[in-house]
């Protein structure tokens, strides 16, 4: 499944369109609809992260032992069920559930998509994990559950590119005028020239950037579940 992170409306207000994309334009609604798709999974390649929900359901996990357990995945939106086998591998499991809280047995940190094992003085089952295979059962959902303001922005962008650039190789105007292909018609084709394309993709590598995807920053706090 294609996660899609604008949408034709959305395309058609940035670039000031007069009529909606549909089978009879150039470019037609499924093309737009592909570059969506295309471009949206640049977003994901680019930031390293898919913008949307996935729950990961009774998944084993080694354990090395360590106060904190790093999921493979983050950010969480929620960690439903953390299990500890208390037995020796090679032995029938005997699985524990843990219970989440400053004075129980873990602390989740959203953000970081890290478990704290806390030993805390009022958990049901007082478990200190111990390192081995297949130690840790959990259950848990990772990711967004809607699309960031400005990735939405920046893949909105970026697929108006591709529709101004496939409006003005298939008719070019330059003495002012509207430019129109079927029956989409963009207003002043003078305002997307290579000012405009230049500096939009600048806007769009600003937002990665600003957003922190483009290097790796050292964690200064933690976001509790």
């Amino acid at each position: 499944m294609v996660n899609k992170y604008t949408t034709p409306s959305l395309v058609e207000a940035d670039i000031r369109a007069s009529t909606a994309f549909s089978s009879s334009t150039t470019p037609s609604l499924a093309q737009v609809t592909t570059w969506i798709d295309e471009e949206s999974r640049v977003a994901e390649v680019r930031t390293n992260t898919v913008f949307s929900s996935t729950i990961v359901s009774s998944t084993y996990f080694d354990y090395s032992g360590e106060d904190i357990f790093r999921l493979p995945q983050s950010p969480l939106l929620s960690v439903d069920k953390v299990e500890y086998n208390t037995t020796s591998t090679g032995l029938v499991p005997n699985w524990v559930e843990l219970e989440e809280g400053f004075d129980k047995n873990y602390l989740v940190y959203t953000g970081e998509g890290e478990i704290e094992f806390i030993h805390g003085i009022n958990a049901i089952n007082k478990v200190i994990p111990r390192s081995g295979r297949k130690r840790l059962r959990i259950s848990y959902t990772y990711g967004y559950n809607s699309t960031p303001l400005e990735i939405q922005k920046a893949v909105t962008r970026q697929v108006s590119l591709r529709v101004i650039e496939s409006l003005l190789n298939t008719q070019a105007n330059t003495q002012g005028g509207n430019i129109q292909v079927g029956t989409i018609s963009v207003t002043d084709p003078s305002n997307y020239g290579v000012t405009w394309f230049r500096a939009s993709r600048d806007e769009i590598d600003n937002i990665y950037n600003n957003m922190g995807y483009s290097v790796k920053t050292f964690r200064l706090t933690r976001r509790y579940n």
